[in-house]
């Protein structure tokens, strides 16, 4: 059974995120996932739900147990004619009993134990009449019917196991959905760095033009309007750079939200480039079976099967009568000496017996069979969510394979559209010099381009964003950053007893 308590030793020396990329000024998509699994709150509360988990099945191992009991009662009366002279009784009695007893996985119940008793009977005229007894006795109850057999008895221990299972696949699910939407704010954040690009190459050109136009105005070549065109052509380009500024800065705020730092750097930071496409091997799309086989929430699935299975066959199990057999014997002796007592308790010198059956049943049963028949729908019902989920990856496997390929062929597609731009954008400007095109013209190619840009750009993240939604998917996830499935649980444990 796996323990969240230790952390490798080649992963303790990692510094915070924020400390290295305050240092470096730059930040790579393996630090913010990895510094993401380590510090999300989510993934630390569904850790210590796995923690409870792996508790809950000692709590119900411990049934079986063997419970030690002891007691020691002391008790007195005192006859009302007593007057400690010459009338009334006065009792005292010392009690005491130990013992063990268990609860078999059989279902049987087994006590063995002694009862020792001390009676002292004082007389009006003042004699102390002391008595010892004791006992050792054994008893046994044993289901014969509801109730019998390890396989019935063990069930809660079973339902604790897959609640450990399911706590750990849910950890798994919350892991992907960290890993996967961490990598998305990365690569936003990423794209508003290129936007920015875009603008402020943009921003560069329309400088370039105004200067251009008031040069020419001077000489007579344009227009005042052409040069308030120009201006007004700048001012937009300085709004663009604005907004391109404002979409950096919170895509930063929310990848370090969804790392978990409490603190934000004021300063922008650098990350890697949009990646590029050209010549990416578009690969095989992966086969349901792997994802079935691997996918969190179809394990966990399956898992509520098997619990719904298990409340059937403890509901059938209450639908059998209680029918029980008891057994019992013990030895008893008696001496005015507490040693001769239990030598006389050895010697069997009284003995008492019981064998029997106990029987009972509710006349006609029927709550106990209406309630199997609900556990028998559950089963049911849990298989056809699960024969459901299985058309619900099947449809998921099909989108995002072809969100991947349509997201390749966008990207191979915007590339020369950009090309086609940024050609005829280098054509405007050469015409517009000779005197060939107007400035609007120019201006309506500035956009074009510009859009081109935004168009490729959006393309790529869009292609980014499909192949890690196919990856989630067949949970190949971790291994795009290099990590394991091992590795990332020991990322993100918990300590024990230090929530």
């Amino acid at each position: 059974m796996r323990s969240f308590n230790l952390i490798p030793a080649s992963l303790l020396f990692l510094p915070g995120i924020q400390a290295v990329a305050q240092d470096s000024g730059f930040l790579t998509v393996n630090e913010a996932v990895i510094h993401s699994l380590q510090q999300n709150l989510d993934l630390r509360i569904e850790g210590m739900s796995v923690l409870d988990a792996q508790e809950q099945i000692e709590v119900r191992e411990s049934q079986f147990d063997t419970i030690l009991f002891a007691s020691a009662i002391q008790r007195g009366s005192r006859n009302p004619a007593w007057d400690g002279v010459g009338n009334g009784i006065s009792n005292r009695r010392s009690t005491m009993r130990a013992g063990v007893s268990q609860l078999l996985n059989t279902g049987a119940e087994v006590e063995l134990s002694t009862n020792y008793q001390r009676n002292s009977r004082i007389e009006s005229i003042g004699a102390l009449h002391p008595a010892h007894s004791s006992d050792l006795s054994m008893s046994l109850r044993q289901p014969l019917l509801q109730g019998f057999g390890s396989t019935i008895n063990l069930i809660p221990v079973q339902q604790a196991e897959i609640a450990y299972m399911q706590a750990e696949l849910f950890l798994k699910t919350a892991a992907l959905d960290t890993m996967s939407a961490t990598e998305n704010a990365y690569w936003d954040l990423a794209y508003a760095h290129e936007v920015k690009k875009v603008r402020t190459a943009s921003l560069e050109v329309a400088e370039q033009l105004l200067e251009e136009n008031r040069e020419r105005e001077r000489v007579g070549l344009a227009t005042n309007i052409e040069v308030l065109q120009a201006e007004a052509s700048l001012a937009t380009r300085r709004e663009a750079i604005i907004t391109a500024d404002a979409m950096i800065e919170n895509s930063q705020d929310t990848l370090f939200r969804r790392m978990g730092s409490t603190e934000y750097p004021e300063e922008l930071l650098a990350v890697n480039p949009l990646p590029d496409f050209s010549g990416e091997p578009m690969g095989t799309r992966p086969s349901l079976t792997t994802i079935l086989a691997n996918n969190p929430g179809y394990l966990n699935q399956q898992l509520n099967v098997r619990i719904a299975e298990l409340a059937a066959k403890s509901s059938r199990n209450s639908t059998f009568p209680k029918v029980d057999l008891i057994a019992g014997v013990g030895f008893s002796g008696l001496d005015d000496d507490p040693i001769d007592s239990y030598g006389n308790t050895f010697e069997r010198d009284g003995y008492d017996w019981t064998a029997g059956v106990e029987f009972s049943i509710p006349w006609g049963q029927r709550g106990d069979k209406a309630r199997y028949q609900q556990t028998l729908n559950l089963v049911r019902r849990e298989e056809i969510r699960l024969e459901e989920l299985k058309q619900d990856f099947e449809i998921a496997n099909r989108n995002r394979w072809r969100a991947w390929e349509s997201g390749i062929a966008r990207v191979e597609a915007a590339k020369l559209s950009l090309e086609l731009s940024s050609e005829q954008f280098e054509r405007e400007q050469t015409k517009y010099q000779s005197g060939l095109s107007t400035f609007r013209e120019l201006l309506e190619s500035q956009e074009d381009f510009d859009e081109a840009n935004l168009r490729f750009l959006n393309a790529v993240l869009d292609a980014i964003k499909a192949r890690i939604g196919i990856m989630a998917l067949d949970v190949s996830l971790p291994f795009r950053y290099n990590l394991t499935w091992e590795t990332t649980q020991l990322l993100i444990a918990p300590e024990e007893g230090n929530p």
